[in-house]
């Protein structure tokens, strides 16, 4: 009697376990409907963006000072017909302007000279240097295709240090050229100055 009520016991629990089994695989499809597996991430990098196209450079018509003021900074050419000589000046007075203009024959040959800077320089008169003055860098260049552009000022104790750009020509045309930069300065700034010194840089266009 007892055999038979243990070999009873057995098969309840086996039963029992046997639907436990069910309901949790039964729960566990339930938990699975809707779920879907992804699919693993692209971890290649991603193309190279193409390098920007380069645009030209252009030259900038304004210069900026020491304290960040913008200088209508004049670059023009003048006639290949007169002695060609690098130089630099320091103008304080309306009879030092005309003496350069003279020399260089800037208002009576204005032939190389862009409209914006030549309305400029016809504008200056005995008046401008009550405030202002100018300091002018003279630039004797291999070929007409080269660039002079003035693009800052300095001025440190007596002495004024002026940056440039030069931009030279791959293929150059074989005339020579003069070529100015005229940076105006205020008469405060001007009145210690006693030195120029020039700085520039190169690149090409």
């Amino acid at each position: 009697m007892k055999g038979i009520l243990i070999i009873l016991s057995m098969l309840f629990l086996t039963a029992c376990g046997a639907q436990e089994m069910a309901a949790e695989e039964t729960a566990l499809e339930r938990d699975m409907v809707g779920v879907t597996e992804s699919a693993p991430e692209d971890t290649a990098e991603a193309p190279a963006e193409a390098p920007a196209e380069e645009m030209p450079e252009m030259a900038p018509k304004a210069a900026v000072n020491y304290s960040g003021q913008i200088l209508d900074v004049m670059n023009f050419r003048t006639s290949d017909s007169l002695d060609m000589k690098s130089e630099h000046r320091i103008i304080r007075t309306y009879e030092e302007f005309m003496d350069y203009n003279e020399e260089y024959t800037i208002l009576e040959n204005p032939f190389f000279i862009d409209d914006e800077s030549l309305n400029a320089l016809q504008k200056v008169n005995e008046e401008y240097f009550k405030t202002q003055g100018f300091i002018a860098v003279i630039l004797v260049e291999s070929s007409g295709s080269n660039e002079v552009t003035g693009e800052s000022l300095l001025v440190k104790g007596n002495v004024a240090e002026v940056f440039i750009r030069r931009r030279a020509a791959e293929i150059g045309t074989m005339d020579i050229a003069t070529r100015h930069v005229l940076f105006p300065v205020s008469k405060e700034e001007l009145k210690e100055v006693t030195d120029v010194k020039v700085t520039i840089s190169l690149s090409t266009k």
